[in-house]
């Protein structure tokens, strides 16, 4: 199998995880109704629920459409919808960072704030990265930074994920303690998941990169013997 084909495999159950995830994240925003968000909507700033809309469903669709480009037999057989498909997931990555930006100032905790705000920064980061790599033909360095920056589309739907998880932690490191319930428990949580959901998610493309250079470092180089 080659370093390619290990990245997809690679990516194929986390992509179906963090999609259910995600529908659930989402679902909420599909009645368009300020009064059903899980975020705390700022009433003296009109644009807030919008703008949030906008970003949710951006990064949506990011997540749905960025999975093709791993597809190898897509990028050696029509690279001209790789090329298509590679610009429909910067422009909903651009669209989903910029308006980011603007709703994570907005977020009430300063915790989930900067963890908002970071994770954004490397969205536009690695996704610039990505596009300018393609630009000037390097497409090695194409595809590691459009993994990283993947990934971390994967984020917001991650983050829930490791919820259940964060929970129960949370529950056995206050086992003495009376239980405030769950409500207040999953507030404590919520600071914290989306800085352990990038945390996950670089670790495992990290890993998934390392492996694929391995693989493609061990293969034998024909050329030697020329």
């Amino acid at each position: 199998m080659t370093g390619e084909r290990k990245v997809h495999t690679g990516w194929k159950g986390i992509v179906a995880l963090t999609c259910i995830a995600a529908g659930f994240a989402v679902y909420p925003y599909l009645l368009f109704d300020p009064e059903q968000s899980r975020v705390a909507i700022d009433d003296s700033f009109r644009l807030h629920y919008p703008l949030l809309l906008v970003h949710i469903f951006a990064s949506l669709l990011a997540l749905l459409v960025g999975w093709l480009q791993f597809l190898p037999r897509l990028r050696a057989k029509r690279p001209h919808v790789h090329r298509m498909v590679g610009r429909f997931y910067l422009g909903f990555v651009a669209v989903g960072s910029v308006t980011g930006l603007v709703v994570g100032m907005y977020t009430e905790s300063y915790v989930r704030q900067m963890a908002f705000l970071t994770l954004v920064a490397l969205w536009l980061f690695t996704g610039w990265k990505g596009y300018s790599a393609a630009r000037s033909k390097q497409f090695d360095a194409h595809g590691v930074w459009m993994t990283r920056n993947y990934a971390l589309t994967l984020v917001a739907a991650s983050a829930r994920l490791v919820t259940p998880i964060c929970i129960l932690v949370y529950i056995a490191g206050h086992r003495n303690e009376p239980f405030q319930g769950v409500p207040a428990i999953l507030e404590q949580v919520l600071e914290v998941n989306i800085w352990i959901g990038l945390i996950v998610n670089f670790a495992i493309t990290e890993w998934i990169l390392i492996n694929r250079r391995s693989s493609d470092d061990s293969r034998p180089n024909c050329d030697a013997h020329f």
